[in-house]
């Protein structure tokens, strides 16, 4: 499909799937909600962000374990909105396509960003009539408190050093919330914000900020209260965005070029490298602590894969498929 095409599916969708909105519930799977009819056309269906593929049955059962998992080595958490859940995988399993060690259900059945703070705790955007920022405690697969105030179809989820969450929420706001607390402390709009999604922090803190609608990267700087467009070439629809942490390189996934593009701010607006080869990036994530230091995975929404790259290189080592059906995020980290 060209750029023309998924851009007025994407709008399309917006305004006329009810699961979109705010408060409202959506049931069924993206496949069954096509065949109602709600957005229809070269096999793609959105339930609150950007065109997502119709849902398939995966060919590995899911290991649905609600138990309790080992937080003592790192550790891949992978959104998947065909089975409502947060799967759990052991980052050093990769190479052999393992099955998950745990699965986290969540409330309303839409997981997107994930992220971690410093104690363990795993966050996740719930996008669904839910309408909230799910969080549970390290090595749990209990639901311990709901984010709900300022939340408005959650996408992207990121945390800086001082365990400020940031949620970018549809349509065209980003909220923080200070460590530890249930309401904003402040809402960034404007600036061109279009359609923020993936979100990603620099070792200073500053907050950077994927819009698929604007087809931009924006920062805000550590503090700030309003965005700068980076004026970043070679990208077409960003989703998402992660910093290599052996590098320093600013990777962002885009799902109109079907490639991942790689960043090094600090020269050039243009991608020192270019991966292509893709059916439709989505989410990514790289690991800042614990080993391997700077670990990327990335998800595939067409193929349903999850590729992971080895600090500093473009080529994945592994592909994971087992339980994975359609990974709308992920988190790489040791909680």
């Amino acid at each position: 499909m060209n750029t023309f095409a998924r851009r007025a599916l994407t709008l399309a969708a917006l305004f006329v799937i009810a699961g979109c909105s705010a408060g409202s519930t959506q049931s069924g799977t993206p496949a069954t909600l096509a065949g109602s009819g709600a957005v229809r056309g070269a096999g793609f269906v959105h339930r609150g962000v950007p065109f997502l593929p119709f849902s398939r049955a995966n060919a590995v059962a899911r290991n649905a374990i609600h138990a309790a998992y080992s937080t003592k080595k790192s550790l891949v958490f992978e959104a998947d909105q065909d089975q409502a859940a947060v799967n759990v995988y052991q980052t050093k399993a990769l190479p052999k396509n393992p099955a998950p060690i745990a699965s986290i259900d969540v409330s309303a059945g839409c997981p997107y960003g994930l992220v971690a703070d410093k104690s363990g705790t795993i966050y996740v955007a719930d996008n669904c009539g839910g309408n909230d920022v799910e969080e549970f405690p390290k090595g749990s697969t209990t639901l311990k408190t709901t984010i709900t105030d300022g939340i408005s179809n959650p996408l992207g989820l990121a945390m800086d050093e001082s365990g400020t969450l940031y949620v970018s929420n549809y349509p065209g706001a980003i909220t923080e919330y200070a460590a530890g607390t249930t309401s904003p402390s402040k809402t960034v709009t404007g600036g061109g914000l279009d359609d923020p999604f993936g979100l990603a922090v620099d070792k200073s803190g500053n907050l950077y900020i994927a819009d698929f609608g604007a087809e931009a990267v924006f920062e805000l700087p550590a503090g700030g209260s309003s965005v700068t467009n980076l004026n970043l070439q070679g990208m077409e629809e960003p989703i998402g965005l992660a910093f290599d942490a052996k590098t320093g390189y600013l990777w962002e996934t885009d799902g109109g070029g079907d490639k991942i593009n790689v960043y090094d701010l600090a020269s050039s607006t243009s991608p020192i490298e270019t991966i292509s080869g893709n059916e439709f990036p989505y989410a990514i994530s790289a690991e800042n602590a614990g080993k391997p230091k700077g670990e990327v995975v990335v998800s595939d929404i067409e193929t349903h894969d999850v590729y992971a790259f080895k600090p500093g290189q473009y080529t994945p080592y592994a592909t994971l498929t087992n339980g994975v059906s359609l990974p709308t995020g992920l988190l790489v980290t040791k909680p």
